[in-house]
């Protein structure tokens, strides 16, 4: 795999909406308390067959549109910036996400504190919230394997997500994945959020009061997938851009 390509300046009007909206979803990451320093990475897949994703080198708060490396499925480095490399752990992830699910578009992964704690209980997200009962059903789970490696992993990564359009990457964090960036975007701050619920909860070590079957039932027959994909491109990723533009001018740079 190449680490360093000369960039390219020719993008469609596709590939420009998907740098702004990608590079608004690290800087709203930072702003949330989700990154890791240089780990964890999002990625979208663009109409060509390559993909979108974060060079290794750059903190979150740091992504801007023109600084997300360009990539193929296969591995190869089309464009990124200069003196900057790709993460090949990053490369097993999102490559076994958008091989594994031609459905699916962008997909996101962190390290967030709450994350990588409720991933590390044996019973692993608990339906307690109504954040959680929104995406409870639709959460599968991977067993940690080490660093990640994309010929080994790819495939269990892939097995154990299904489906479904949330993991938990057991002992190691979250990850989402949608049609779009908004909906992938939006899945992972309900699940980040239901975590947070979770984790202060517990912490309090009072007893807890759970959701009866009925209901967990009826919310999920409610948030299903084109439920998650209308109202997160059309009302919460369109506010989500606003936020980011007030409080990140030149992201879109």
């Amino acid at each position: 795999m190449a680490s360093l390509a000369t960039p390219t300046r020719i993008r469609s009007a596709e590939e420009h909406k998907a740098r702004r909206e990608l590079a608004a979803a690290f800087r709203l990451a930072a702003h949330f308390g989700w990154d890791d320093q240089l780990a964890t990475h999002m990625s979208a897949r663009l109409p060509d067959g390559t993909f979108l994703m974060n060079p290794f080198g750059l903190m979150f708060d740091e992504i801007t549109a023109s600084s997300l490396m360009r990539m193929t499925l296969d591995g190869e480095v089309l464009e990124i910036p200069e003196g900057l490399m790709l993460n090949p752990a990053g490369y097993g992830v999102h490559s076994a996400v958008l091989i594994g699910r031609p459905d699916m578009n962008a997909a996101m992964h962190f390290h967030s504190h709450d994350g990588v704690a409720v991933s590390a209980l044996k019973e692993g997200l608990l339906p307690l919230s109504q954040n959680a009962l929104a995406v409870w059903a639709d959460v599968g789970y991977h067993d940690f394997e080490g660093v990640v490696d994309a010929e080994r992993e790819r495939e269990s990564l892939g097995r154990d997500l299904g489906t479904k359009h949330m993991l938990l990457l057991r002992n190691h964090g979250t990850l989402s994945c949608g049609r779009s960036i908004a909906s992938a975007f939006l899945r992972i701050y309900s699940l980040e959020w239901a975590c947070t619920a979770q984790v202060r909860t517990l912490s309090m070590g009072r007893e807890v009061q759970l959701v009866p079957q009925h209901v967990m039932d009826s919310m999920m027959q409610v948030q299903d997938a084109g439920w998650i994909d209308g109202y997160a491109e059309t009302r919460f990723f369109p506010a989500m851009l606003r936020k980011t533009e007030r409080l990140f001018p030149g992201f879109d740079d």
